[in-house]
């Protein structure tokens, strides 16, 4: 039996007004072949976030977790994380920032095929205020692991890097996808945003927007909504997003 063909996804990402796209703290990572995707939001008061960020969605979509072993695949994710060492003399801050490591928000979702029925299942893990959404027609039909704008607050729970430091519980839930679905990852500005919208035409203009870019394999529309999300919120801006196909002919 040929195996299926990957899900159609797209991603787009830009960092803050006026800073180049190296210093974008945000990190967005995908391994289609797995159909595993993942967001995170690297924290400005850690150190060397945005490469932490990279990193442990990364590592989440190389080998994501369970709740048994969270706390296995985190110290593993820690022993491998490298960061880049400073060079010459650092200021008195920037050293304290070292020692007190790295920090970053995480969601992630893997989804699989169900092997009796026609569609998909998906599961997914969260730290912090990166979330997944998925939208089903113009609205969404889940918000993890926030629901509305007025959730969003200003100390969000992080993945640290340090062994010293406790790593929050992870959140996690799991769900059906239907044909059609469209799912969307997306760090805090991007989705408090999308939760915000106050009209379903806002909402729907926006998905079939990400539809389109998703169809067609580049991420302009997205790009333009993630840019003028920089022009009111001034954040790196964040956005995976995978859409599930319709069934096979013969399935229908």
């Amino acid at each position: 039996m040929p195996t299926p063909p990957p899900l159609p996804w797209i991603s787009a990402s830009v960092p803050k007004i006026g800073h180049a796209p190296a210093e974008n703290e945000d990190a967005t990572a995908a391994f289609p072949a797995k159909m595993r995707f993942a967001a995170a939001d690297g924290a400005t008061e850690g150190w060397q976030s945005g490469g932490w960020a990279r990193h442990v969605a990364t590592a989440y979509v190389r080998r994501p977790p369970a709740p048994a072993d969270f706390p296995d695949w985190l110290a593993a994710v820690r022993r491998d994380w490298k960061p880049p060492a400073a060079r010459g003399a650092t200021a008195w801050y920037a050293e304290a920032k070292s020692e007190q490591g790295s920090f970053t928000t995480l969601v992630g979702v893997e989804i699989r095929r169900l092997e009796t029925t026609p569609g998909f299942a998906w599961k997914a893990v969260a730290v912090g205020d990166s979330c997944l959404l998925v939208a089903r027609g113009g609205r969404f039909e889940v918000a993890f692991p926030l629901s509305a704008a007025a959730d969003f607050g200003s100390r969000p729970a992080l993945v640290p890097s340090s062994p010293e430091v406790r790593c929050p519980e992870p959140e996690w839930l799991a769900g059906r996808a239907e044909p059609g679905d469209l799912l969307l990852l997306a760090t805090d500005a991007v989705a408090r945003h999308l939760l915000g919208l106050n009209t379903p035409a806002a909402l729907a203009a926006v998905l079939s927007a990400a539809r389109d870019d998703v169809a067609s394999g580049r991420p302009d529309q997205l790009i333009k909504l993630l840019l003028s999300l920089n022009n009111v919120l001034n954040d790196d801006a964040s956005v995976v997003a995978v859409r599930v196909p319709d069934p096979p002919e013969s399935h229908r």
